[in-house]
């Protein structure tokens, strides 16, 4: 209820400026503004007053004399700027001033018209930043003045949008006129400030809440979740960042498609999601997510194809030096190979790769078709693994009778043993091809009137050599060849 004392005290034209003073912090502010037209009441006092009860300032009798004295006062400029009873021409004048607070009041006073909040904006006086101590000209104060005036225009937003700082944006994501363009725009940074300030407008439509819901500051998800305009959907955005069960299918397959990396990554990793999402996070372009859809218990040979070819994209754009990388994703490569799930389209894709490890585990593979083992007979090893490499080939059951004819032309010219490890490799690759049931007979043939004692013993274990090679590799001149051999003739009799 309104003191009437008090009130009659600030209206009195006899009351001290002692009480005027005292009485101008009046909790009432019927007091407060009877204060601020009093005309006993100093030019300090109503300067103070003057942001509260601006039209009170201007209606005081004194402040006619204060124009008359002194029309170019900082007091009657700024009194003026802020009231609503000022005339379109005079606020015209005052928004040329260079002065940032009346330029404020001019912003904020709401009988100024958008034209003239419109040259503010693109044209606006330059005032000196005297608490920044520099020759910036920081025109926060301003434009947040502006994009809170209620002439201000959706176009004017745009504008202010677009030149303004960071906090100027903030400033305009809570304005209740702020464009749903900027709004979705605003969303997509990663901005949590800005994400903040978007929560706060009353406004906000629930789409956009819902792209908030998805964020990992418990704060901004709190906010979507108090927010007037909030959705089931954003509720069941937040529960799924939060672990919390029921996540359905449909929500997991719109998530898929999340602008935020982190939000991706907790689908994937999902244990309801199913492989045609994860088809498609295998081909996403952050480098967690395709890891995870193929350590998925649901991830299908496709997803392993599309993962497959994410690693020679990786590999092909990281840079020779970084051999951290470089080593990882190699590895990555040799483990996706020992998936039971792997089709020959992951073989292809891993070979664009064109790392010797990754060709080498690729050669090893019994899940490798015999086409691709032919094609590996041409491939150009390392020069110090290369007979490594074509032994590999010789021992894969899978390889057939013409790659290892080809192995064999490859091989056994070859002048002299290489070893590693103190391992005679050229003997042992050779040893390979004998022994292997695809060498074709003609080879066999070879081998069993070879000069090497030890090849015509492997090649009388062959599976599949026949019996007349056999009867006579069991007359051979080294014992041990002959055993070997009258044994299989034996187990085959």
């Amino acid at each position: 209820m309104l003191d009437d004392n008090d009130f009659a005290l600030a209206s009195a034209d006899d009351t001290s400026v002692v009480v005027l003073e005292e009485l101008s912090l009046h909790p009432q502010p019927e007091v407060r503004e009877a204060v601020a037209r009093n005309p006993n009441t100093p030019t300090k006092v109503l300067l103070k007053l003057g942001k509260e009860f601006p039209d009170a300032i201007t209606a005081n009798p004194v402040f006619n004399l204060l124009v008359l004295e002194n029309p170019e006062s900082h007091f009657v400029r700024l009194s003026l700027a802020r009231s609503t009873t000022t005339s379109e021409s005079a606020i015209a004048q005052l928004s040329k001033i260079e002065d940032e607070e009346i330029l404020c009041a001019v912003a904020r006073n709401p009988k100024t018209p958008l034209h003239i909040l419109e040259q503010l904006v693109e044209n606006p006086p330059r005032f000196w930043d005297r608490q920044r101590s520099s020759d910036r000209y920081d025109f926060d104060r301003l434009f947040i003045a502006i994009h809170l005036n209620p002439n201000t225009s959706e176009s004017l937003l745009l504008k202010l949008a677009e030149s303004g700082s960071s906090n100027v944006k903030q400033a305009i994501a809570q304005n209740p006129k702020a464009p749903l363009s900027l709004l979705n725009q605003f969303a997509d940074w990663r901005d949590s400030p800005m994400h903040l300030a978007i929560g706060r407008n009353p406004q906000v439509p629930s789409a956009i809440l819902e792209k908030l819901a998805g964020e990992n500051r418990n704060e901004i998800r709190e906010m979507v979740k108090n927010h007037p305009n909030v959705s089931e959907t954003a509720i069941a955005i937040i529960n799924f960042i939060e672990g919390k069960p029921g996540t359905s299918i449909d929500l997991l397959e719109q998530l898929a498609s999340d602008r935020r990396a982190s939000v991706r990554r907790l689908v994937a990793a999902h244990p309801s999601t199913p492989a045609k999402v994860l088809e498609k996070l295998a081909q996403d372009t952050d480098e967690d997510v395709p890891f995870k859809a193929a350590n998925h218990p649901n991830a299908t040979s496709t997803v392993l194809e599309f993962f497959a070819e994410f690693l020679v994209k990786q590999r092909q754009r990281v840079s020779p030096a970084n051999l951290g990388k470089i080593e990882w994703y190699k590895k990555s490569a040799i483990q996706l190979l020992r998936r039971s799930e792997i089709t020959p389209k992951v073989l292809e894709n891993l070979l664009q790769m064109n790392e010797f490890d990754v060709v080498y585990a690729i050669a090893s593979s019994l899940r490798t078709p015999p086409t691709m083992l032919l094609a590996l007979t041409d491939y150009q090893a390392p020069s110090g693994v290369h007979i490594i490499f074509l032994l590999n080939l010789a021992k894969n059951p899978n390889t057939p009778s013409d790659a290892l004819e080809k192995l064999y032309l490859k091989i056994n010219p070859t002048p002299h043993f290489i070893k590693v490890n103190g391992v005679q490799v050229f003997t042992n690759a050779l040893q390979a091809v004998a022994a292997h049931p695809n060498t074709p007979v003609h080879l066999l043939e070879q081998f069993a009137v070879h000069s090497r004692d030890d090849l015509r013993a492997k090649v009388a274990t062959n599976v599949n050599i026949p019996i007349s090679i056999l009867e006579r590799l069991s007359n051979d001149s080294d014992t041990r060849v002959s055993t070997i051999a009258k044994q299989a003739l034996k187990a085959r009799a």
